[in-house]
């Protein structure tokens, strides 16, 4: 019982103490004089407001009790909650009841009872307290379908008492009908240019495209040809590609372009009108054949592809070719469908690109997607590989590849189809659309489909991670090579040495694909050391000054931009000094 009686003196010793530190505090006294004033008031303790900023805040400490003076929470107080806390109304002295408007009205306030020490002048004597603020005005939301503003320009209209709305979620799906404005600027056109009768052709639909659906103007004659197909007055598929252009048997009347358009065009999100105007009715998704339409009406009507019109072969590899890009892009699964999502997320804006190709004649001058010269020179490679012309690789033409470059060990893991699978239909054979996305990950390996890509060509067993084992199992043929070359070797040991401090791992020796992510400029060196001898001879003699140039002068070039420009040169040098080969 002694232990006991010692304990409890002690404790009561300790928050005697702890009540006059607290005591003795300014902001104390206030509380105090302003709790004595209450008291003798005959006004209703329920409706006064809070005698200190503090008031309300000790009350709502964690442990539902008033914070020590001293303790982290009272500091807290002190330090962060003055101005804030001065909005606030406390409760009465009853538990379980909360002043009308107060924060913590549905919380349960202890009483707080003040005492006053032996000896200690009475608190009566004190100075007069200060006038208790005016309660503040309740703070008002706007409702959520409220018209989006400037968030300054809202908080001056309203006076500074109302959050305003400052996110909306993106829609999922256009809006049921076209908003009166849109009908509006669609009204006016037709009146404008004298369209009371319909429109007969595509070049009249162009304005509505541009200015109202705020589309690209190379979406004019697709739109023009899914107009028709929607009131049943063309067949669905043209017969020739040149019968996109004809004119509208039936003119096509404001009433008609606007009951196509409902569902489908919502000018103030360009990517949700672009997704439903590509794809089926009944899908969810864009297919690879959404596309061709639209990369029709390209080479139908872009100045910078008029010399691709008499070559059907070529029309029909570009078109492939720019498919496959935008898929490498956004189809992040090879599940052959973009999602609106993705759509939004991933970058480059196809979007935005297909906006561009209406400000640049020269094709060349939009390097995303849709540039010819990046084309030819896919095209061109991949010919250069296909010895006999089946239009598929096996593993002798992709070890063909850059020079002889690739590995034997690194062509056969690409060819068991871990890292990628193919959609070839041919087992073991390499379609064009698959050495593409191959190309676009060897050449450019600072992106995330590139990394991806060769982490799982180097994860072996597939435990998520790259171990010592793994690149030594790449390294040696390597090595191997390089000596049959008369070259200098370098030991395993200090390859992975400079690894590491190159990727700095969490773990040394243990490459996770966060990894690569965060050290994304090294990356493409650390999986070229291992696959391709020409990048692991060109890391060892590199010259930084010229690397340096060559990113100085061409600051918004990528590395596949960059390898494409070479290439593109040296093709076209070729093609010059044997134009008959050509």
């Amino acid at each position: 019982m002694s232990y006991h009686s010692a304990t409890s003196d002690l404790v009561k010793s300790k928050l005697d103490e702890f009540f006059w530190e607290w005591l003795l505090l300014p902001e104390s006294h206030k509380i105090v004089r302003q709790a004595v004033q209450f008291a003798k008031s005959d006004s209703s303790r329920a409706e006064a407001p809070a005698p200190s900023p503090s008031f309300h805040t000790l009350r709502t400490s964690p442990s539902g009790r008033p914070s020590p003076p001293g303790s982290p929470h009272q500091r807290g107080i002190l330090r962060d909650g003055l101005s804030a806390a001065e909005n606030c109304e406390w409760s009465t002295g009853s538990a379980g009841s909360s002043a009308p408007g107060s924060p913590a009205a549905t919380s349960v306030s202890p009483a707080i009872t003040v005492e006053r020490a032996p000896g200690a002048d009475s608190v009566a004597a004190w100075p007069d307290p200060e006038p208790a603020p005016a309660k503040p005005a309740p703070l008002v939301l706007p409702p959520p379908d409220s018209e989006a503003k400037a968030l300054g320009t809202s908080m001056l209209e309203l006076g500074s008492k109302v959050i305003p709305r400052f996110w909306w979620p993106k829609r999922q799906k256009p809006m049921e009908t076209l908003s009166p404005e849109v009908l509006k600027q669609t009204h006016d056109i037709f009146v404008k240019n004298r369209l009371g009768e319909g429109i007969r052709n595509h070049e009249q639909l162009e304005p509505i495209v541009t200015e109202v659906f705020k589309l690209s103007k190379y979406f004019v004659v697709p739109i023009f040809h899914k107009v028709k197909v929607f009131h049943d007055l063309v067949e669905g598929t043209p017969k020739t590609k040149q019968a996109l252009l004809n004119p509208s048997p039936v003119p096509i009347t404001e009433q008609m372009l606007v009951a196509w358009a409902n569902g489908k065009i919502q000018p103030d999100d360009i990517v949700l009108s672009f997704f439903y105007v590509v794809k089926k009715e009944h899908n969810d998704w864009i297919e690879r054949e959404d596309f061709s339409i639209f990369l029709t009406a390209i080479l139908l009507t872009h100045p910078g592809l008029d010399f691709l019109r008499e070559t059907q072969e070529f029309q029909d590899r570009y078109a492939d070719t720019v498919i496959s890009r935008v898929f490498f892009v956004y189809d992040r699964q090879d599940v052959g469908k973009i999602y609106l999502n993705s759509l939004r997320r991933y970058k480059p804006s196809v979007t935005e690109t297909w906006k561009q190709l209406a400000d640049h004649d020269d094709i060349k001058m939009v390097r995303d997607y849709f540039s010819y010269e990046h084309f030819y020179v896919i095209y061109c490679t991949f010919w250069e590989l296909d010895s006999d012309r089946d239009f598929l690789l096996d593993k002798d033409d992709l070890l063909k590849y850059d020079g002889h470059a690739l590995s034997r060990r690194t062509v056969d893991r690409i060819f068991s189809e871990i890292p990628m699978k193919f959609n070839s239909a041919v087992p073991g054979k390499m379609g064009y659309e698959d050495f593409i996305r191959f190309l676009l990950c060897d050449q450019d390996r600072q992106t995330d489909r590139s990394m991806e890509y060769w982490f799982h060509m180097f994860d072996l067993d597939g435990d998520g991670c790259i171990r010592g084992h793994e690149m030594k199992y790449f390294y040696e043929e390597q090595v191997q090579r390089m000596e049959c070359l008369n070259y200098d070797t370098i030991p395993f040991e200090d390859i992975l040495c400079q690894m590491n401090d190159m990727i700095s791992p969490k773990s040394e020796g243990v490459f996770r694909l966060n990894d690569f992510k965060k050290r994304r400029k090294f990356a493409g060196t650390f999986f070229s050391l291992f696959s391709s001898l020409n990048k692991f001879l060109a890391f060892e003699h590199r010259d930084p000054f010229l690397a340096k140039q060559e990113q100085l002068d061409n600051p918004s070039f990528s590395d596949w931009d960059r390898w494409c420009a070479d290439e593109y040169l040296r093709l076209a040098m070729e093609e010059g000094e044997d134009p008959d080969e050509a």
